[in-house]
């Protein structure tokens, strides 16, 4: 099928794409071209009858989800292992499946004691990356060891990002989404 195609072909583009990728990193500079996104609504049910019922979609530029998998895997060799054992989200082999299993393990150990109680509270914050503040990431990234030069590239990255939203075929003029209003300073 398609993929092996592609893959028969893959070392055609690969030194072009290798070559686009090291320079980025080099300048701490994702092109334009690479962050530009067309949201596109899809429905999170049958019938929608109103905005809620969509969920805005992002899509990206193949080369860069490429381009991001390559940088996420960098940063995870480069980030230390004493990561707060309790941290579920975005690590290798742990899920919220794990972190429920913890919290009911902690809270039935406490239960054998008599008297005791248990509270929980589980939060779950919906669209976390919509309000990321890109400055206090990339403190908080330069605090944990990652080199200030990658910092540099994923604050590029992170900000002055062009987007449009399709709805069927039309597609308005493209916008600066709400990060382009955080100053790089690298």
């Amino acid at each position: 099928g398609c993929w092996e195609g592609t893959k028969a072909c893959a070392d055609q583009p690969a030194g072009v794409f290798t070559n686009i990728l090291n320079l980025s990193l080099t300048q701490a500079i994702v092109p334009s071209c690479l962050k530009t996104s067309i949201i596109i609504p899809v429905p999170k049910k049958p019938s929608p009858d109103t905005l809620n019922d969509y969920r805005p979609v992002a899509l990206t530029p193949i080369i860069m989800k490429c381009f991001e998998r390559l940088v996420l895997k960098y940063i995870q060799d480069c980030l230390p292992s004493n990561l707060d054992p309790y941290q579920f989200a975005y690590q290798n082999n742990r899920s919220t499946e794990d972190a429920i299993a913890i919290a009911l393990h902690v809270a039935l150990n406490h239960l054998e004691h008599s008297g005791s109680y248990v509270m929980m509270l589980f939060v779950d914050y919906s669209s976390p990356f919509n309000t990321i503040i890109p400055d206090i990431l990339i403190k908080k990234l330069l605090e944990m060891g990652l080199s200030s030069h990658i910092c540099c590239w994923i604050k590029d990255f992170l900000t002055n990002r062009p987007q449009t939203v399709r709805i069927g075929s039309y597609f308005p003029p493209l916008l600066l989404s709400a990060l382009a209003l955080h100053r790089v300073v690298c």
